[in-house]
């Protein structure tokens, strides 16, 4: 049984839809929430959290209905965008709270030290939150999220006002609940740190699940819209006629390097497994040189903005 299941999950806002047909399968491990203002991520999370109820459909943790059996929400931790803090509270005083309504009884206390260490909230816990920045209250709703061990996380924008250091660490903590076996869901807007830590993503638009799984997977998908590479080669004339002739890419752009006379090639590439395949035998053959080989549209943000593209209608 997977631990969270969406089911033609719908939300309607009189005539406007928040959600609209719904449906994904989510196993343990990390899943990237990707979408614009209003794409409906923040209804889904209500939803899937209990604090909203559906218009249509279902949201099951670990079969059960999280609307329909309160008692399914003790699995869950939740870490919302916006702040709902007692300000006078210390940090240590809000997450032993938040624990205790969590059932913890006598046990919160030591849960709270746990939870705070964990996500280096700890060093402040005696602050009162109206005394904190951006970045020690972001530590404390993760901690309240994390203090009675959840099986599944819901995160959104954890990483909003963390400093690069901070966001490294909490990405390193979501790898570790991850391979304890939680499931770790994670809306964002800083897609390029996201992605080199999600099993999966989930692209939402227009109240839609557009697209989903891992991302070189979604990405291969895009057959209207090949992969542009970024080549740095010895003869890169040379290579790109080759290219040209072979079939493997369908356009060339050759950039010159600010400052130099050497030029990159960006290439147009529609079937990216095969280029990789062929691309050794013809830098053999030719006796050229590869120097770099960079993808300049594979992140989440370019496949995103691709498959709103698409969605719309339109090109990207």
């Amino acid at each position: 049984m997977n631990p969270v299941s969406i089911r033609d999950l719908a939300k309607w806002y009189g005539e406007i839809a928040g959600l609209n047909k719904v449906s994904f399968e989510l196993r343990p491990g990390i899943t990237g929430l990707v979408g614009p203002n209003g794409a409906g991520k923040s209804t889904l999370m209500k939803i899937l959290t209990g604090q909203l109820r559906p218009s249509y459909g279902e949201a099951l943790i670990f079969g059960e209905d999280v609307w329909k059996i309160p008692s399914a929400r003790r699995r869950l931790g939740y870490a919302p965008e916006g702040d709902s803090f007692y300000e006078d509270m210390s940090v240590l005083s809000f997450v032993r709270a938040m624990g205790r309504l969590c059932g913890l009884g006598g046990s919160a206390d030591a849960f709270a030290h746990e939870a705070l260490k964990k996500t280096g909230a700890l060093e402040f816990a005696s602050k009162r939150l109206k005394a904190c920045s951006k970045g020690m209250r972001q530590r404390a709703k993760l901690a309240q999220a994390l203090v009675h061990k959840p099986d599944i996380l819901v995160l959104d924008e954890p990483l909003n006002g963390i400093d690069a250091g901070g966001r490294r660490e909490m990405l390193r903590l979501f790898e570790e609940l991850a391979a304890s076996g939680a499931t770790v869901i994670v809306s964002s807007h800083i897609l390029e740190e996201i992605e080199a830590v999600t099993d999966q993503i989930l692209f939402l638009a227009q109240g839609k699940v557009i697209a989903s799984g891992p991302l070189a997977e979604v990405r291969g998908l895009l057959k209207d819209h090949p992969l542009k590479l970024l080549v740095t080669a010895s003869d890169p004339r040379r290579l790109g006629a080759r290219l040209i002739e072979s079939g493997l890419v369908t356009g060339i752009v050759f950039q010159r390097r600010r400052g130099l006379e050497e030029e990159d090639l960006v290439l147009s590439v529609p079937q990216v497994e095969s280029f990789y395949r062929a691309l050794p035998g013809l830098v053999r053959e030719l006796g050229v040189t590869v120097e770099r080989l960079v993808p300049l549209d594979a992140s989440a943000e370019a496949v995103f903005g691709y498959l709103v593209g698409d969605e719309m209608g339109g090109g990207a």
